[in-house]
């Protein structure tokens, strides 16, 4: 049975998010917008009866809702009266996670680390985000010791950026501060700003390297500080945006800020058990979106620390799977992997054969091949055509299978050895930037 009620328009004064998160999720009721989107003085509920007396039943509603704005009114009223600076000193009274000190000591890392990938992301943004974003890290958390979100606890954040919106701060500011936990899950919205897409992954990656340098690594089903969640946020906003940005070196430059600290692993140890759980959360990521597991398990052997280009390169090896011949390049390929890698593990190989060496026919013609295509395959790898590079596979394996067939690459010559194991590996170190053939099992 529904029931329309009404309350002061006088409580229209408190925004609307607080408004709505009073009416839904203490009161179970729906707020009321009009035509023109704004909230209207009036609530809807459902009853599970048929009351006698509906007007009793609807008084109240409206007495038990009237208490609930009221709270809400004089935090909005308190809190607009006190200023940032207030609450970040308050900040430095609230413990963060352990031994990672306080959130004030977060917001300071907060800070710099937003700089940080502001510079970096520049070329991406178009736009100079460093104060912007900086600003933002520095208010992110300020918000939690303010007297609506110690009543409204599912406001944090969003409450930040209205608060930045009235106490002036710029548009930017306040947006990224609305945005900073997001995304919240896998189906969650994400950022749509710039300034809330860096500082929503400044927070995360801030999270992720201090957990893991105290050994606080998620095990099973046990993940208390959701870094599985940070790990996925952080790929999808990468994806997204399409920042050219190297996530190990985010990680690292997040633990720097951290200072001297009593670390339970050390940094080289922490960042590389990060990568690998951030490489298998990318895994994760590609395998849920119905990619094969072969070419995801290649094209993240082949590098997992640029989402953006392991996903580019995903995408093209996923086309090329689907072209004639691409069964045969890969065996061919597949040959030249194995035999680069054993052989580079026994002796060290030069980085360029030498001509006056070369014996065979085949050989000759490999050489030849290779004057012409290496600086194509770098040139299509600095323009990011991981399609095009893939395509040449086609041209050259034929060159490369009579090269196999013709000539003996394992021969007792150790500078005859050598110099052919150059030509593969200048080959082949090429086409590993793309994928790992050896993962591709046919």
């Amino acid at each position: 049975v529904p029931l329309l009620a009404d309350f002061d328009p006088a409580y229209l004064e408190v925004p609307r998010e607080v408004l709505l998160t009073s009416m839904e999720s203490h009161q179970k009721s729906f707020g009321i917008e009009g035509a023109d989107g704004k909230l209207m003085p009036h609530f809807l509920t459902v009853l599970n009866l048929t009351p006698e007396d509906m007007d009793v039943v609807k008084h109240g509603w409206e007495r038990v809702l009237r208490a609930r704005l009221d709270d809400a009114r004089f935090f909005w009223r308190a809190d607009l009266r006190e200023n940032f600076d207030v609450w970040l000193a308050k900040l430095d009274h609230v413990i963060f996670i352990g031994a990672l000190g306080s959130m004030g000591d977060k917001t300071r890392r907060l800070e710099d680390l937003c700089r940080w990938l502001a510079q970096r992301c520049a070329p991406r943004t178009g736009a100079d985000l460093t104060e912007d974003a900086a600003r933002a890290g520095r208010l992110s958390k300020a918000d939690l010791v303010s007297g609506m979100v110690g009543e409204f606890d599912t406001l944090q954040g969003v409450m930040g950026g209205i608060y930045a919106e009235r106490k002036g701060e710029s548009p930017a500011v306040a947006e990224a501060l609305k945005e900073q936990y997001l995304p919240a899950g896998p189906d969650s919205p994400l950022p749509a700003s710039p300034v809330g897409a860096l500082l929503s992954l400044a927070d995360k990656a801030d999270t992720l390297a201090g957990c893991f340098g105290l050994d606080m690594i998620p095990t099973g089903a046990a993940d208390p500080n959701g870094l599985r969640r940070c790990a996925l946020g952080i790929i999808r906003i990468l994806l997204d945006f399409g920042f050219d940005l190297d996530v190990r070196e985010l990680f690292a430059r997040a633990r720097e800020l951290y200072g001297q600290r009593e670390w339970k692993l050390p940094p080289d140890e922490s960042l590389d058990k990060l990568m690998e759980f951030f490489a298998a959360r990318l895994r994760n990521y590609f395998m849920s979106q119905g990619q094969d597991t072969l070419l995801v398990d290649a094209a993240l052997n082949a590098g997992a620390a640029q989402p953006p280009d392991c996903g580019a390169r995903l995408a093209a090896l996923t086309a090329f799977s689907r072209e004639a011949g691409y069964a045969e390049a890969v065996q061919t390929f597949k040959r030249v992997a194995n035999i680069v890698r054993k052989q580079a593990v026994a002796e060290e190989l030069p980085e360029r054969w030498d001509a006056a060496l070369l014996r065979e026919a085949p050989e000759k013609a490999l050489a030849e091949t290779l004057d012409a295509l290496l600086p194509r395959l770098d040139a299509l790898w600095s323009a990011g055509d991981h399609g095009a590079a893939l395509a040449t596979l086609r041209e050259v394996r034929p060159v490369v299978d009579a090269f196999f067939d013709g000539v003996m690459v394992m021969c007792e010559d150790a500078a005859l050895r050598r110099n052919r194991l150059a030509m593969l590996q200048a080959l082949g170190s090429r086409f590993a930037r793309l994928a790992d053939f050896a993962a591709l099992q046919l």
